[in-house]
């Protein structure tokens, strides 16, 4: 079946996400003041590079393969969407050296601590919600992929909870911040959050795909 073929090719993409979580992981683990982050921006830059090389093709087999037209649009949308995790993930790499240049009072070091915890928190999120898209595309089992999707909804809720908590936080400490790390923060919050909404819309278009398939 093309489909079938179709979903092991994205779960490629959804390999390389894995790979650039963990290199963000370390990103934020490590003592980024100061420290520029070139080799893992550049290595995040090479896995979403790969994520292209991969999306390109995918949709090369989707438009001249044997797929049925009534699903032709959901594996598009699935291909860019499960590669937009990838250009997320490289943006956050590129803010977070940009940020390491500049130097914070020891006040603020004590907020920048808090934010990256929650950074931390919503990275983890991400890494279960795209473990869980890797199950998903390898089911074959339509109620395991719709329970893998209500899986992957909840996480995003969590996720959500985190980002609303991370913008009360942001406004609390307002007068403490300049227009730089309020931008930085902002920017990160809804970075972090971009992986899970994509991670969610995956499930979704996925869900989608093998429904009308199973019609």
């Amino acid at each position: 079946m093309g489909e079938k073929k179709i979903f092991n090719e994205l779960s490629q993409i959804i390999e390389l996400a894995r790979d650039a979580n963990t290199i963000m992981d370390r990103m934020l683990l490590e003592d980024y003041e100061g420290k520029p982050f070139t080799e893992e921006m550049q290595a995040i830059r090479a896995i979403e590079k790969k994520s292209d090389d991969v999306a390109f093709k995918v949709a090369e087999d989707i438009t001249g393969g044997a797929v049925s037209p009534n699903i032709l649009d959901n594996l598009l949308e699935s291909v860019e969407t499960a590669d937009s995790i990838l250009d997320d993930y490289y943006n956050i790499s590129r803010e977070l050296s940009r940020m390491s240049k500049a130097k914070s009072s020891s006040s603020q070091t004590q907020i920048k601590a808090g934010f990256y915890t929650l950074f931390k928190n919503e990275l983890n999120l991400a890494e279960k919600a795209i473990s869980k898209l890797g199950n998903l595309l390898r089911a074959s089992n339509l109620a395991d992929i719709i329970e893998l999707r209500k899986e992957i909804e909840a996480i995003e809720e969590q996720g959500d909870e985190i980002k609303d908590a991370g913008f009360d936080k942001l406004y609390e400490a307002t007068p403490n911040l300049d227009y730089l790390q309020f931008f930085h923060y902002s920017e990160l919050l809804h970075k972090f959050d971009d992986v899970l909404d994509s991670c969610e819309d995956l499930s979704d278009l996925i869900v989608s795909i093998v429904t009308s398939i199973a019609k």
